[in-house]
């Protein structure tokens, strides 16, 4: 998506390149259309494991409290920001004793349990410290629509109990007296474009759920839908209609609420989202340095790349190397077009973010900007590699344009 009204020349001179621009305007804009058909029991949990810029958590802490959140750094970030543990569900496979103990002390409200061992080990924290611990018991399914790119679920993995496993675990946890069994959560996989899989995959967890409850004979507090829903990165990729897609996934959790009332009448379900709610509303900024023409191919070599923005390069998931939504925003319409490969500063052929890219003629100093980069972007890249300068974030939000996170050199982080 196009970030219009920013004088990125402007912000070019005067922060340098390479940088970030979030627009939280935008962002909460689009939360608050999915929000439009949610019924009163269905909440957006915002994942900061997508972006955890401070600026752009805090504007999330002011719109949609909930929080998931997968480390205890990330934990004591959020308590930085002015997120209570009330609001946090912590999940994630490998959260060692160290993180536990600091969730449970820090009363983080909800942790997901992944496996049985992690059970016992929590237990036995919760036994030491005397006190209850609400959680969750993370469920991997049995399947997973296909139009999950990246499934979690499904297939042998390390997230969550196996359904097939799931009851058993469930019971070991509503035994176990330091627990407080709030439900049920499930994330099946990522990035999926079809709205009507979507729906499906909400239905299979309601289907899960009202499975559990039925055997153990209990009530659920919470049931976490997970997430998944797309962005589109690539052509022939498009946009799910986010209006209808709230109709549908709110109708459908109404429906369900009315019809087994007896069990669910006073749960609360939850949507996890972070590349669907900041995904579109993020744009990082390169400079072109320089022009090179070798054997027949023509490189545009930028001040920017794959240690600022790693998901551009193809490596991050993606079987097939494709280009991001990338403009020459320096160019006017003028320009003759040609094809380029777009390649960062680093000594790395995987330092490439674009190839066969057709754009206006590059110039030296001409900006390029990644569209599409608001998630797993500054947060996913190798940010130390070779020593260069760390990007800029820039944050716009309820009409101001502030310098959330500075530029720091390699060397601030000896």
């Amino acid at each position: 998506m196009k970030l219009d009204g920013f004088d990125f020349a402007r912000l070019a001179a005067q922060h340098e390149t390479p940088f970030y621009l979030y627009d939280m305007d935008q962002a909460i804009a689009h939360l608050n259309t999915l929000r439009e058909h949610l019924p009163e029991n269905l909440h957006v949990m915002y994942c900061m494991k997508a972006n955890a810029n401070k600026a752009v958590l805090a504007a999330y802490r002011d719109n949609t409290p909930f929080l998931d959140i997968s480390s205890a750094g990330e934990m004591e970030m959020a308590f930085a920001i002015g997120y209570e543990g009330e609001v946090m569900s912590f999940a994630g496979p490998g959260k060692d004793d160290i993180e536990l103990r600091r969730a449970v002390e820090g009363k983080v409200r909800t942790i997901s349990l992944e496996s049985a061992a992690e059970l016992s080990r929590l237990t036995a924290i919760c036994r030491e410290l005397n006190v209850k611990q609400g959680v969750t018991v993370r469920i991997n399914p049995a399947d997973v629509p296909k139009a999950f790119m990246m499934k979690m679920g499904g297939r042998p993995s390390q997230f969550g109990v196996p359904e097939e496993e799931a009851s058993e675990v469930l019971g070991q946890a509503l035994a176990a007296p330091e627990l407080q069994v709030r439900g049920v959560h499930i994330f099946s996989g990522t990035q999926c474009l079809d709205a009507e899989s979507v729906v499906a995959n909400i239905e299979q967890t309601l289907a899960i759920a009202k499975r559990l409850a039925e055997k153990h004979d209990m009530t659920l507090e919470m049931v976490n839908l997970g997430g998944g829903l797309g962005i589109p990165y690539f052509p022939g990729q498009e946009a799910m209609d986010v209006s209808g897609l709230s109709c549908d996934i709110g109708g459908l959790v109404s429906r369900f609420t009315k019809e087994n009332g007896e069990r669910f009448s006073e749960t609360q379900f939850f949507l996890e989202l972070g590349r669907f709610l900041i995904g579109l509303f993020g744009v990082y900024i390169a400079k072109v340095i320089e022009i090179k023409e070798t054997r027949g191919k023509r490189f545009v070599i930028m001040d920017g790349g794959m240690h600022h923005c790693f998901p551009a390069t193809g490596n991050f998931g993606q079987l097939v190397k494709k280009n991001y939504p990338i403009e020459n925003i320096s160019a006017d319409a003028q320009r003759e077009r040609g094809k380029f490969e777009l390649v960062g500063p680093l000594c790395t052929p995987l330092d490439s973010m674009a190839r066969g890219l057709e754009l206006p003629e590059a110039e030296p100093g001409d900006l390029i900007c990644f569209q599409n980069s608001g998630a797993y972007s500054y947060a996913a890249s190798p940010l130390l590699f070779l020593g260069h300068d760390t990007p800029a974030e820039l944050v716009h939000y309820k009409g101001q344009l502030t310098l959330a996170r500075p530029r720091r050199s390699g060397k601030s982080f000896m």
